[in-house]
């Protein structure tokens, strides 16, 4: 694969005048994902709107299209990226009317037999556990409930399907709402029906009152804990020792009520979770002002702080200038539930997690005793200053899922990052993970673009796609690190890992789409866009090396 000029050549596959491929009228939210059981590659599209197209991989073809269960009168959103089992597309969507969630499904489509799967009856979620103090029930309220979170799946032995585990939070945090977690037995669901489907459930904030009195249901950091990030939670299988880290959105941790929000919980299949904090550290747990080592000694939960090194979190409009740091977290929307971390082994056989934060920080959490925060670095400016209005102050500074890989020996996560306004920097992150004083540590590497550049003021002013690396690509396989910045019409990089350097830039035909997974395979690169000016959505496709 020849290099030109610094840059690997890009040919457009399509939409083309002789290929245009498909238009769908709906957004495609939920990532494509590829099926290669049938003969050719093909595509799964799920749009919005409940279509799941299936195109031919080679020409963007629409070879046939099923559109997601509904009753009459009723919308569906379907949010969630599926997963594939075998030749089965397990779905998640909501059902609405009149712009109101009434009620939440899970499907299984047969790809080879391009039907619903009715061995799997339609699922509808519910559940409802006991509150913390013993006194109510909290049940799964549909309206409340959105699901966003890609589906995952383990295999399990002596099983034919594994489990599905479907995590959900809310849209625009409206109380009363919690963080759900259903782990689905897909052989129980097929033998038994609905009524075997759901082996168990998780719930983050056991309260059955949300008595809030402000608009914005993070601030008073009262129930929440939303499972919502959208790349979901991390599966780690270590040869059938299978772990499930859950980062969850606002409200607060509160060990004697059990409200888990705002943290990273670490549970085993069975979602029986328990987050092992010693008993007499933790006795006098207080929510607003945790002891450093009540908080260390927990085993299966982190719950995020400042390091020694790092200043206090300050907006620039004084929003958090007499509040704690947690308080600051909930009342900016900076929850740590919007990023999946990354597993990382070290040199020495150690091995930690790299979770980034919506509050522009990466965390360097111990990987067996998640209490220990080894590091905190703020990687990007807070948004906004007292002369530059941030334009989505909501939305934090970081949203994403990090990859990984080495340099030197060392490894490398990489995080992208973003900016709503006109004065910081900001872009792709690159950190090394080493070791100072026997200690784990990050240690800035590389951004792109690099701060000072014009293009740092420009590039990265909303979210981008997710991260997705290659190690097959190039003259000599470096590691490739593709996101697309969304625009008018996105730009496509492809960003070397050895160095930040330049390898790919390409303007796409359409906007590209945030918190969308590119989709490599082989040569071939398929991204999700949007056409500029008619608002539907597409696949473009690009062969890399021309």
């Amino acid at each position: 694969m020849s290099v030109q000029n610094g840059l690997l050549p890009l040919a457009k596959i399509f939409p083309t005048v002789n290929l245009p491929s498909s238009a769908f009228a709906a957004s495609i939210i939920a990532s494509p994902l590829l099926d290669t059981a049938h003969g050719k590659p093909r595509l799964i599209v799920p749009a919005s709107d409940g279509v799941v197209a299936i195109l031919d991989a080679e020409t963007g073809t629409l070879l046939w299209r099923l559109q997601m269960p509904a009753d009459p009168g009723e919308q569906i959103q379907l949010i969630s990226t599926p997963v594939m089992i075998g030749d089965k597309l397990v779905v998640s969507y909501q059902c609405l009317r009149q712009g109101v969630r009434t009620r939440h499904q899970l499907v299984v489509v047969d790809l080879k037999h391009q039907r619903i799967d009715d061995s799997f009856p339609s699922l509808t979620f519910t559940a409802e556990q006991p509150s913390s103090d013993g006194k109510g029930m909290v049940k799964f309220n549909p309206p409340t409930v959105f699901s966003h979170a890609e589906l995952k799946h383990i295999d399990r032995v002596d099983s034919q399907y594994g489990l599905v585990y479907a995590a959900f939070g809310n849209a625009g945090d409206v109380q009363p709402y919690h963080g759900w977690v259903f782990e689905i037995d897909m052989d129980a669901w097929r033998r038994q029906g609905v009524a075997g489907a759901v082996k168990n459930v998780l719930l983050t904030t056991p309260e059955a009152d949300c008595p809030v009195k402000m608009e914005y249901g993070t601030q008073e950091m009262i129930c929440g804990g939303g499972v919502w990030v959208p790349t979901g939670p991390l599966v780690v299988d270590n040869q059938g020792d299978v772990d499930l880290f859950i980062p969850t959105g606002n409200g607060q941790v509160d060990l004697v009520r059990h409200d888990y929000a705002n943290a990273l919980l670490r549970v085993k299949p069975g979602l029986q979770f328990d987050a092992a904090c010693d008993a007499q550290l933790c006795e006098a747990f207080n929510p607003k002002q945790p002891s450093a080592a009540c908080l260390e000694s927990c085993k299966n939960l982190f719950i995020p702080r400042l390091a020694a090194h790092n200043a206090p979190l300050k907006p620039p409009y004084h929003e958090c200038d007499d509040k704690d740091f947690w308080e600051c977290l909930a009342w900016m929307d900076y929850d740590l539930g919007g990023n999946t971390p990354i597993k990382v082994s070290l040199p020495n056989g150690q091995t930690v997690l790299v979770q980034a934060g919506k509050d522009g920080a990466a965390y360097l959490i111990d990987a067996e005793q998640l209490g220990k925060q080894y590091d905190r670095l703020q990687i990007a400016p807070v948004c906004g200053s007292a002369t530059d209005l941030c334009k989505l102050s909501w939305a934090g500074m970081i949203v994403t899922q990090p990859v990984q890989t080495a340099v030197g020996g060392d490894p490398v996560v990489v995080i992208p990052a973003f900016n709503a306004d006109q004065t910081h920097s900001s872009g792709v992150v690159a950190l090394k993970v080493v070791l100072a004083d026997g200690q784990p540590r990050l240690k800035p590497f590389w951004t792109f673009p690099k701060a000072g550049q014009a293009e740092a003021l420009q590039m990265f002013r909303s979210h981008p796609s997710f991260p997705a690396l290659t190690t097959h690509l190039g003259a000599n396989g470096e590691a490739i690190i593709w996101i697309v910045d969304i625009g008018t019409h996105g730009t496509l990089y492809g960003i070397r890992a050895q160095d930040g350097a330049v390898v790919v830039k390409q303007t796409l035909q359409g906007t590209g789409r945030q918190l969308s997974m590119p989709l490599i395979v082989g040569d071939m690169i398929y991204l999700s866009s949007k056409m500029p000016g008619t608002g539907k959505a597409m696949i473009e496709a690009y062969r890399i090396g021309g």
